[in-house]
């Protein structure tokens, strides 16, 4: 035992021995008790802690497997990356972006934007000032595509160092094409819109809204004008033009036109009016209900001048200022078209000629016969009365349409005044020049078929009344029930007893000079009357239908001649041959056999033959012209200008040449100088009609016709003197 332990049982008795034993086994047993306590409890807490790790554990493990799947899901291509950048971890959209597989690459090696290692130094300064990134780049793939690339990158750290980064990365490739498409449509309507002259309107029906452009407020005058509501255009519309332009629009806002398009005058500020084109369409909803129309503005005032000057030109005389022979024909036409209507009107033409004005030119030269004419005309215009024309028909010959006569002595009292006011001598600068007139007259009536027919009749008579002298007057006189069946009888017999002729008018390149085609023509050669003018008969002939047969025969018998030249002479192997062609024979049903028996006959190609067709005829579509233009035949546009559509007329497939009406090459030289632009433009040949003149020669040279005819390089020639023509050669003067 141990001493001191000895010494203590000892100094007790037995009973306190055994309270004292007993109460240290007590505190013995509440110590064992306590740390058993202790312990039991520190094994439950570390058998909690060990399942709350596992739990854990268990979900870490299922949030990384929902994590990959919805990575493997995902459409957006993510990236995990170390420190460095390099990817670790890359889902299937990040590899598809990448075009192959980027795990173990740095990333902006496989999407490589402009300085990579700029972009790279930049990106870590932010990730170790724990700062996101978003960035959008402009990157190259593995595969050298060129993409556009959003960025948003987190840095993951641990204890403060940066131990990875979560990357994800949209592909912008196609929104920003797309952005940068429509930016470029938006300059590009802008600078369209900011240099040009079109005005953009957008209507909102529903609500009666209205938004003009800025050039509107040019359009008008007032730089302040505002519209915001439809009347603040409508009210300006011309009063006439409100009701079409309403109309049009109605029409197509019910669904009555597929378009809005019109022409109207505008009021501008200072109180004129200009011209301007809408065209536009509605948007409509589900149910078909226009709600906004849109569209475009333009001033087309300077072209409608254009237009108007062109087309007042066209019929009208450059010179003196007064009608042409085609105003003068259609103006005819309505006094005829009256007497039909009305059987006791009558109407007269006069066919006044210059006496001996050739002389004039010839002595006193070009300029002084020029004024001579102008002075002419105003005394001419002096003999109207109230509702009478006054024509230059052409040269020194002018015609007046008296529109109401009782009967030849009213004409015979106008054609004396015109008399009286010629005997006055004229003053031009240091001349002094008399001058006078013949005058054939022609009374109107419902007789007359065509107006060419007055005119003619009103032309016969001033050739008789210059046969009785000067300044004398005759009245054509005849019996029409009479004359006209004898003279058609006259022109069958021709044609069986060959009576007709072919002349040749040649057709000459302006640049060289050189001849280039003749121009064959039908005359008359009438055993009594001798040679027959083509105005004379051929309207005839165009009436009775016996235009098919000459129009048949001139291009056999020239087609032949033709054939002959080639044959004797190798001047005429380049020769080209046109031919005049009717609407009647263009009616023709076997015109194309016709055509092509003539060609194997005289072993022509179809090259070398360009058919006339007038303009006029071009009013009647043929379905022989596209045949025969389609097998090598061309086609001249004769008495180009002189429709009242001959702009339409231009823009047609099957016309290779114009042949310009002698009107504009003695008219403005402006506009044939636009002529020849359109129908350049259009790829068409231009040939002049009627070039009389060296400054007519130099006018058409000038605005650049490629060809031309007329009396100044010759008058029609019979087939002798034009073979003689081929075989010498025919040039003039640059």
């Amino acid at each position: 035992m141990h001493p001191r332990l000895q010494k203590q049982t000892q100094s007790l008795s037995g009973e306190a021995l055994l309270l004292a034993v007993d109460k240290a086994y007590r505190e013995a047993d509440e110590s064992i008790r306590s740390l058993t306590a202790m312990l039991q409890r520190t094994q439950d807490d570390q058998s909690e802690s060990e399942a709350r790790k596992a739990l854990r554990q268990k979900r870490a493990a299922k949030a990384a497997r929902r994590l990959e799947r919805a990575m493997t899901r995902c459409g957006m291509p993510i990236f995990e990356l170390n420190a460095e950048l390099v990817v670790q971890i890359a889902n299937p959209a990040a590899e598809r972006l990448c075009a192959a597989d980027p795990v173990g690459k740095p990333l902006l090696a496989m999407l490589e934007p402009l300085q990579a290692e700029m972009v790279a130094v930049r990106w870590h300064k932010r990730f170790l000032e724990l700062e996101p990134v978003a960035e959008t780049l402009a990157c190259s793939a593995a595969d050298h595509r060129g993409l556009t690339c959003d960025f948003v990158l987190v840095p993951k750290t641990r204890k403060g160092k940066l131990e990875g980064v979560t990357a994800l990365v949209r592909d912008e490739t196609q929104r920003a094409e797309a952005q940068e498409a429509r930016r470029e449509r938006e300059e590009r309507m802008a600078l369209a819109l900011g240099f040009g002259t079109d005005i953009v309107w957008d209507w909102d029906l529903r609500l009666g809204k209205l938004h003009l452009s800025p050039r509107w407020r040019d359009l008008v005058g007032e730089p302040d004008a505002a519209a915001r509501i439809p009347s603040d255009w409508i009210e300006r519309v011309h009063p006439d033009d409100q009701a079409p332009f309403r109309a049009a629009i109605s029409a197509h806002i019910e669904g009555q036109s597929p378009a809005i398009e019109h022409e109207h005058r505008v009021r501008h500020q200072s109180g004129d009016y200009r011209w301007v084109w809408v065209r536009g369409a509605a948007i409509r909803d589900k149910s078909g209900m226009a709600i906004r129309a849109t569209g475009l503005m333009t001033d087309v005032t300077r072209h409608r001048a254009l237009v108007e000057r062109m087309a007042h030109d066209a019929r009208h005389d450059s010179l003196t200022g007064l009608c042409n022979r085609m105003l003068f024909l259609d103006l005819l036409r309505h006094s005829l078209h009256r007497t039909r209507r009305h059987a006791d009107h009558r109407f007269a033409v006069l066919f006044i000629d210059i006496d001996r004005f050739k002389t004039v030119n010839d002595t006193l030269g070009h300029q002084v016969g020029d004024e001579l004419l102008v002075q002419i005309a105003r005394r001419l215009e002096t003999c109207l009365r109230q509702g009478d024309t006054l024509a230059r028909h052409a040269g020194d010959e002018f015609t007046m349409r008296l529109d109401d006569v009782r009967d030849q002595g009213d004409a015979v009292r106008v054609a004396d005044r015109v008399h009286e006011v010629m005997r006055e001598p004229f003053q031009i600068g240091m001349h002094t020049v008399r001058s006078s007139a013949s005058i054939g007259i022609a009374v109107g009536s419902a007789a007359y078929s065509q107006a060419e027919e007055v005119l003619r009749d009103a032309d016969s008579a001033m050739y008789r009344a210059k046969g009785m002298g000067t300044g004398r007057t005759a009245i054509f006189d005849r019996q029409p029930s009479e004359a006209t069946p004898s003279l058609e009888s006259d022109l069958r017999r021709a044609l069986q007893h060959e009576e007709l002729r072919v002349y040749y008018m040649p057709i000459v390149e302006v640049p060289s000079g050189k001849l280039e085609g003749l121009e064959a023509l039908a005359r008359w050669q009438h055993p009594r009357l001798g040679l027959v003018s083509p105005v004379n008969f051929l309207a005839l002939a165009e009436r009775t239908g016996l235009i098919v047969a000459i129009d048949r025969w001139v291009l056999d018998a020239a087609s032949r001649q033709l054939r002959e030249w080639r044959r004797d002479m190798n001047q005429a192997r380049y020769t080209s041959l046109s031919v005049n062609f009717s609407q009647k024979m263009l009616e023709q049903q076997d015109l194309t056999a016709q055509v092509e028996g003539v060609l194997h006959e005289t072993r022509l190609d179809p090259g070398d033959v360009n058919l006339d067709v007038s303009e006029s005829t071009m009013e009647t579509p043929s379905r022989c012209l596209g045949e025969l233009h389609r097998r090598g035949l061309r086609f001249n546009m004769d008495d180009f200008g002189t429709g009242h559509c001959w702009l339409r007329h231009l823009h047609a497939a099957d016309v290779d040449s114009v042949k310009v009406d002698r009107s504009y090459v003695a008219g403005e030289r402006e506009v044939l100088r636009r002529i020849v632009s359109i129908a350049r433009e259009l790829g068409k040949k231009v040939i002049a009609e009627g070039v009389e003149t060296e400054e007519q020669l130099r006018c058409v040279r000038e605005v650049g016709c490629d060809a031309a005819q007329g009396f100044l390089f010759s008058a029609p020639l019979d087939a002798t003197h034009a073979g003689a023509l081929l075989q010498h050669g025919l040039r003039v003067r640059a």
